[in-house]
């Protein structure tokens, strides 16, 4: 199960207090930010950056909503990690940095940065960032600045940017700029919101990259093509649904307020510009894109490969040994060995899915 480690939320306890006095770290005024701030990401997105209490919002954004937050880069560095492509010392850039969830991320996975520059517009989040990565022993470079022109930057090996993209008019400006400043063997991580909107911006994002020769995608795709099949269909989108536990107290705090505690719910895509790729042959490799559901006589499920987004189903007469993985695949999962729209009795399925961080 993926979490954010018990010590780093209460290093964000530790950071927030003293960057913001005790004041909007009480009870019922976190309690009443953590609600606002989950409409502003959903329901009331163009007040996003209008909160009726800011400190309160802030203390909302770093107790809550990073803790969340804090898990969802460690599945695409999973799976650059199974390949070999993550650096023992990585050079890291962290666009939109916030309270420093994704670079958190990086360090409850294992990894050791040797660097990490943190951008972001907001001075007392960059603040508290650097508190909590300054415990774990990171020391952040913080840039309080707009993200615009990355010129004076080069040749770092991650370039993280989480929930960042959504709030610009033009992405593909910031991602040519992240892309021109990441190393030749290094990856970018874009991380965005399960929303349908803000999944199919990404989507689309995907498919400008890969039109305009910027990067090839490492994952989620296994589908080196254009365009992303999910765009067909207005209502169709591609995200994770992750089992997650929160930490005690963001855990308390969700109980509260009635939001979300056990789903880890996201998009992301993983940009590279060697050509590197998650799966050796991925003609005969799928990524499951729906929950696998079972249905009289069968299951059923959607699978996304080189030949399109599928529904593939195993009748229940036909489960073998060989094929049972099929009906214990999570979205998100690698399935190789299918064929078609249908697993067969002969079909030798492997299934992987996204190891857990040691410990």
């Amino acid at each position: 199960m993926w979490r954010c480690p018990e010590d780093i939320e209460e290093g964000l306890w530790q950071a927030a207090r003293a960057v913001l006095g005790d004041g909007p770290l009480q009870h019922r005024r976190l309690r009443e930010a953590v609600i606002e701030r989950s409409r502003l990401y959903t329901s009331e997105r163009q007040d996003i950056h209008a909160p009726s209490d800011e400190r309160a919002d802030l203390a909302a954004r770093a107790l809550f909503f990073t803790v969340a937050d804090v898990p969802k880069s460690m599945i695409p560095l999973a799976e650059l990690g199974s390949r070999g492509l993550v650096p023992q010392r990585p050079r890291v850039l962290d666009l939109g940095a916030g309270c420093g969830a994704m670079t958190l991320g990086l360090m409850a996975y294992g990894i050791e940065p040797a660097e990490v520059v943190a951008i972001d517009r907001d001075g007392m989040a960059l603040r508290i960032a650097a508190r909590v990565a300054k415990q774990r022993g990171v020391e952040l470079e913080t840039v309080n600045a707009d993200l615009g022109s990355l010129g004076q930057y080069s040749g770092f090996d991650l370039v993280v940017a989480g929930t960042v993209v959504n709030e610009l008019d033009d992405p593909l400006v910031l991602v040519r700029e992240a892309l021109r400043v990441t190393a030749q063997s290094g990856a970018v991580i874009i991380i965005e919101p399960a929303l349908r909107d803000t999944a199919r911006a990404l989507h689309r994002l995907r498919d400008q990259c890969i039109s305009a020769g910027l990067a090839t995608v490492f994952a989620p795709c296994v589908r080196s093509q254009v365009p992303c099949p999910m765009l067909a269909n207005e209502r169709d989108w591609c995200h994770e649904d992750r089992s997650t536990e929160l930490p005690p107290r963001a855990r308390q705090l969700a109980s509260e307020t009635g939001l979300r505690r056990h789903g880890l719910k996201f998009s992301y895509l993983v940009l590279r510009k060697d050509g590197a790729s998650l799966v050796d042959a991925p003609v005969s490799a799928a990524r499951v894109v729906s929950r696998v559901r079972k249905l009289k006589g069968r299951w059923q499920g959607f699978l996304c490969s080189d030949a399109g987004r599928r529904r593939t189903t195993l009748l229940k007469r036909q489960v073998t040994a060989d094929n049972h993985a099929f009906l214990e695949l999570e979205r998100g999962d690698l399935i190789r060995g299918v064929a078609g729209e249908r697993v067969g009795e002969g079909d030798r399925l492997e299934r992987s899915t996204p190891a857990l961080p040691p410990g």
